[in-house]
């Protein structure tokens, strides 16, 4: 995916910079033009690399950096579900499944967590909890 994105983004590059010197092959541009906009086809290949791995790995980045902190406020392992607190105020709902299996019998009340908020049919859900 970090090579498409290269990849892509160099091609774009190309393309532009053709086009630019096709405008000064047939006057439009003077060559003193075209020597900055080396720097302005550097500008727009970087541009477009950045865009373009937005692109593509975007939706695991929210992931990566959408994690939030809270406490337990009780969970119940006998019956494999409980609650926690979010630092930005609220209750999530907590399923065994979601929690990391290291850390199940861990969690007691008032025990820091880190975790990542999922949209499920039921509403929000807190998913891959971790012990901090």
């Amino acid at each position: 995916m970090f090579f498409r994105a290269l990849v892509t983004s160099g091609f774009l590059a190309l393309l532009f910079w053709g086009i630019l010197n096709y405008f000064r092959e047939n006057n439009v541009l003077d060559y003193t033009s075209l020597i900055n906009t080396n720097y302005l086809i550097l500008f727009l290949w970087f541009m477009g690399f950045l865009s373009t791995v937005a692109f593509v790995y975007g939706r695991r980045l929210r992931k990566i950096f959408g994690t939030e902190t809270g406490k337990i406020k009780w969970f119940d392992p006998s019956k494999g579900y409980g609650f926690l607190i979010r630092d930005k105020g609220g209750d999530l709902f907590v399923h065994l499944r979601s929690v990391n299996p290291n850390d199940r019998r861990k969690l007691k009340e008032n025990t820091r967590v880190r975790f990542v908020v999922e949209d499920t049919e039921k509403g929000p859900q807190a998913d891959k909890i971790k012990i901090i």
